[in-house]
């Protein structure tokens, strides 16, 4: 019943869909507003509600997430790490653990109201500090930070990673003039040259590229595939109208 309340009390702050500023508090609270000013200590925010002509105050160790009209986020947490018995790795913020359920919060492009699950749903939670709750048990399943960070880095990269849109007009490019060799080795070396690019405002572990090298490797490496997939796909697309072109050209003339 205390999880039901909780969750129908954040979900009126997060149904507002006009523009506006959105801060997470540390107890799960959505609040929407405009941000005024803030420093290292306090936020200022102004209420919604035109009727209202006072300032609120927060102080910044209360906030856990802020999602800004112009559409940048600020995460104020500490990633804890929560890992459900079909060994699906979730990232975010633990906010309480209760005898038979967990909430969390977790941004993935939208700021939702924290989530709620049963405690038995959990292989494992374990806190940014270190500290470990086992949740229901798992014989078959062994944790590893390794595999942790690498395994998730993999699935962002299949979700958030883009193929620069530059790259692809290059390869349809040297698809098209595929008649000399130099197009063709130049499509080659562009194909396997691994990506630099590879932050983007919408993974929502963005920061781990600079501060986990386990999960940059993973990433890495799908983003690898991905980039060489869609480059073949653009080449042999040019080639390809090349080709049929070439072909109309000879039949016609």
């Amino acid at each position: 019943m205390k999880n039901i309340f909780f969750l129908l009390f954040v979900g009126l702050f997060s149904a507002i869909s006009f523009s506006q500023d959105t801060l997470v508090t540390d107890k799960g609270f959505i609040i929407p507003g405009n941000i005024v000013s803030q420093d290292n200590d306090f936020i200022a925010y102004s209420s919604l509600d035109t009727s209202v002509k006072e300032l609120a105050l927060i102080a910044r160790t209360n906030v856990i997430f802020i999602k800004y009209q112009n559409g940048k986020t600020e995460q104020l947490f500490a990633n804890d790490t929560l890992i459900t018995k079909d060994g699906l790795f979730v990232l975010g913020k633990v906010i309480e653990i209760e005898p038979s359920s967990v909430i969390y919060f977790s941004y993935n492009g939208r700021v939702n109201p924290p989530t709620v699950m049963m405690k038995s749903d959990f292989l494992l939670i374990k806190l940014h500090d270190g500290t470990k709750e086992l949740g229901g048990q798992h014989s078959g399943f062994i944790y590893s930070n390794y595999g942790n960070y690498l395994n998730l880095g993999i699935s962002d990269a299949k979700k958030y990673y883009k193929v620069s849109p530059g790259l692809l007009v290059g390869e349809v490019f040297f698809g098209l003039t595929s008649l000399y060799l130099a197009p063709i080795v130049a499509a080659t070396i562009m194909c396997y040259v691994p990506p630099i690019q590879l932050n983007t405002s919408t993974n929502p572990n963005d920061a781990l590229l600079t501060s986990n090298p386990t999960y940059k490797t993973g990433f890495l490496s799908e983003a690898k595939k991905k980039k060489r997939r869609a480059a073949t796909t653009a080449y042999f697309s040019g080639l390809g109208t090349f080709l049929a072109g070439a072909f109309l050209l000879l039949t016609f003339y």
